[in-house]
């Protein structure tokens, strides 16, 4: 069941990969939210150092929405959107979600229904915060993480529910980190030239690996929502065992615009490959499995 997980991550989540070693860790309206023991580990705006990231790929208010698919099997939807824009310690982030829900016949014997959130500075497009509440099969989490991007520290508060057990852990930060969900945002506010290969390092399970982008070729493709001009990208995330099986991979086909959408995803898996496709705007659940 593992690897099920795992591999569904990979559809829906776009840019969470992997099965190579880990690298070492380096030991519109603004609406305010609150964080448990954010006094505890987030310092004052005023002393902090942020970088600065330019921000043409996407708004608040994008809301692409995806088939899942297990081969030609319907497997289930999922959605990203950016909802609005946050403060949180008086600074202003992106509120972007992802749900993910199964269908058709793999409802019967694989119940899926997942929401992740990431709060993504919007200066520094960096991960101050994120959420996940996860329902695959029997299994059943919910954790939320901080990101301390000044002190370079990360703390984590996950509940099995499954299990009835609780757990926090915190750990050391490099710079500049992002989680696994939100690395997909600042991927496609990067200029994605062909043959080019891009790295930075992604918080994910407790630990720090770099993320490893090549961008390939540039090709057309069709999806259910149209044909796209699209730039292919392979996609590696240097931890044992993360979402993909070791010496399996993930691609992404992205727009070849400024704004770099994702149009498909693919990640082989043990059996096939599975794979999601940008649905047109205002399709329902029926319209994708038809």
């Amino acid at each position: 069941m593992r690897l099920k997980r795992y591999a569904w991550s990979a559809a829906v989540l776009v840019v969470t990969a992997a099965g190579l070693e880990a690298a070492p860790v380096r030991s519109s309206m603004v609406i305010s939210v609150s964080t448990f023991g954010a006094s505890a580990i987030m310092p004052s705006p005023s002393t902090a150092t942020w970088r600065t990231v330019p921000n043409s790929a996407f708004v608040t208010g994008e809301d692409l929405r995806y088939v899942v698919k297990w081969g030609l099997v319907v497997a289930g939807y999922s959605d990203l959107s950016v909802k609005e824009i946050v403060a949180i310690d008086r600074r202003p982030t992106y509120h972007i979600v992802s749900s993910a829900r199964s269908g058709g016949v793999v409802s019967a014997f694989y119940k899926v229904q997942d929401t992740n959130e990431v709060w993504l500075d919007q200066g520094a497009l960096v991960t101050v915060r994120y959420e996940k509440r996860i329902r695959e099969g029997k299994y059943q989490i919910e954790a939320s993480s901080l990101l301390d991007q000044i002190h370079h520290r990360w703390k984590t508060r996950a509940y099995r529910l499954d299990k009835n057990s609780y757990e926090e852990k915190e750990g050391d930060l490099p710079p500049d980190v992002l989680d696994a969900f939100g690395s997909l945002y600042y991927v496609r506010t990067l200029p994605l030239d062909v043959d080019h290969t891009y790295t930075f390092d992604v918080h994910d399970n407790d630990k720090v690996y770099p993320l490893v982008v090549d961008v390939l070729k540039r090709e057309t493709i069709k999806v259910p929502a149209g044909r796209f001009d699209c730039l292919r990208v392979q996609v590696f995330l240097r931890g044992p065992g993360l979402f993909v099986a070791k010496g399996k991979k993930l691609e992404v086909w992205m727009t070849a615009d400024q704004s770099h959408v994702p149009v498909r995803m693919r990640s082989e898996i043990f059996i096939g490959h599975i794979s999601a496709e940008l649905l047109p705007e205002e399709s329902n659940d029926t319209d994708a499995a038809q």
